[in-house]
């Protein structure tokens, strides 16, 4: 199940009086308790009754504390869910109209959730939801629980509850969020509950094989926050309905998505590409073609899922001249401007962390620079293109990369760097003297050091 109920809050609403939902506490409403009777004189004790003093007497009667019955009950099951539910349903026996009944409905719910009694948990939520017709966790718990059940009629009450619990949160003011949440978490997680209800929907819709509206929930939930199991039953609709590509797209795109669990069939990643495979190959008669696909799957996930997230600080953006650039230095002491190295030579090195051959050209480029160490007239940047810049700093603690490190901050761009790495050297006025471009030559650090030589010797513009 995707929910939890957090039985930490329920004792805390049960054993701190008139805390819960803004009650006052039963007992400091309630009639108090009879004073203890004085100590009788011995004379009195053993002095006998008259027929008047016993008529006058007032029959002896047992005084009820519904709180401390209740604080009693709870504390007496210890961490025993079972004896906790005997507990409190004979609480609600003899106090059937306490004014703490929704907390202990709530316990009664969880305990029944722990131990497996869905249908009795299922039984308090309702009685929840009667009281409380907002209560969206009940609600959810009330949905998941009748979702498991076969019969149409719970998969139909089930729908009820989520479709009202996606118009409830599609309607959520971000202004009632708790004061330390941020903007973007609350955003988040509303995102990511949003995308629960539309699976929970879509499977119900399917189970009433309501397939239309099925497909319309799942990809309204995927677009919302890409996800492996929506595109799992979207391939399996697509599948069913005889339509193999589609079928072939999602299943590819719940491949990148899923994760390792080895129990868990449906989303491993391992059954999903003996799932795929088997449909491509079925469909096409060979696996030829099928990593292209899988590719592209990966691509457009990614892109969707980079839509989600606020654009990237632009830098350099209105600036069409490399030679007027500001790179930022990736240590974050200051900035280079790349005006300053008119008049220079420049070693531009781009390269990422997550490219192997990088490394090997980095080896070859330090011979490079060793070979012009102290010429004030040669500069050497080594420009990082990685589009998630927090991968750079651990990087940098294992491998050494020589050179100023900078950011590219557009840069690659404006040099149409299309592989990684690529060496590019510009002369004194800032023209390309030398580039190479993905698996470099085995001539490079000769290359290089000639076309740094030859261009160096070139008068200044």
């Amino acid at each position: 199940m995707h929910w939890r109920i957090h039985g930490l809050l329920f004792l805390l609403t049960l054993t701190v009086p008139g805390i819960a939902w803004g009650q006052q506490s039963p007992a400091s409403s309630s009639t108090p308790p009879a004073k203890a009777p004085a100590k009788k004189s011995p004379a009195a004790q053993t002095a006998p009754k008259s027929k008047t003093d016993t008529d006058a007497q007032e029959p002896q009667t047992e005084v009820s504390d519904p709180e401390a019955d209740l604080q009693l009950a709870v504390k007496s099951a210890g961490n025993d869910n079972a004896a906790l539910v005997s507990n409190l349903e004979k609480y609600l026996v003899r106090y059937p109209d306490s004014p703490r009944r929704l907390a202990i409905y709530r316990g009664l719910m969880q305990s029944e959730v722990q131990l497996h009694n869905q249908k009795l948990a299922l039984d308090y939520a309702e009685r929840i939801i009667a009281i409380q017709p907002e209560d969206t966790q009940t609600m959810y718990v009330a949905a998941t629980i009748l979702e498991q059940m076969p019969d149409d009629a719970s998969q139909i009450r089930a729908l009820d509850y989520d479709t009202r619990l996606i118009a409830t949160i599609a309607k959520a003011d971000p202004e009632s969020r708790p004061d330390r949440m941020t903007l973007d978490d609350w955003q988040a997680s509303r995102n990511k509950f949003m995308l629960n209800l539309y699976i929970l929907r879509g499977r119900m819709e399917r189970h009433l094989h309501r397939n239309d509206d099925a497909v319309k929930d799942f990809t309204q939930g995927f677009h919302l926050l890409p996800s492996a199991e929506a595109a799992v039953n979207l391939g399996e609709i697509a599948e069913e309905e005889k339509h193999a590509d589609e079928a072939i797209r999602q299943y590819s795109a719940a491949f990148f998505l899923a994760g390792l669990d080895p129990e868990d069939t449906a989303l491993n990643q391992y059954f999903l590409r003996l799932r795929v495979g088997n449909l491509w190959r079925f469909t096409h008669d060979s696996s030829a073609g099928l990593g292209e696909v899988l590719l592209s799957a990966f691509d457009k996930n990614r892109a969707m899922a980079k839509a989600d997230q606020p654009p990237p600080a632009a830098y350099n953006q209105s600036v069409t001249d490399p030679l007027q650039f500001t790179l930022r230095k990736v240590d974050g002491n200051g900035t280079v401007k790349t005006a300053d190295t008119r008049g220079k030579v420049v070693i531009l090195n781009f390269w990422t962390t997550w490219c192997a051959y990088c490394r090997t050209t980095e080896s070859l480029l330090a011979s490079v620079r060793s070979t012009f160490t102290g010429r004030d007239d040669v500069v050497s940047l080594s420009v990082n293109a990685d589009e998630e810049e927090s991968l750079v700093a651990p990087f940098l603690k294992e491998q050494k990369v020589d050179g100023t490190l900078v950011f590219a901050d557009g840069l690659d761009q404006a040099f149409h760097v299309t592989s990684i790495p690529t060496i590019i050297i510009l002369d004194r006025s800032g023209k390309i003297a030398y580039r190479a471009q993905g698996f470099a030559p085995d001539d490079l650090a000769d290359a290089a050091s000639a076309a740094i030589t030859k261009a160096s010797a070139a008068p200044a513009p």
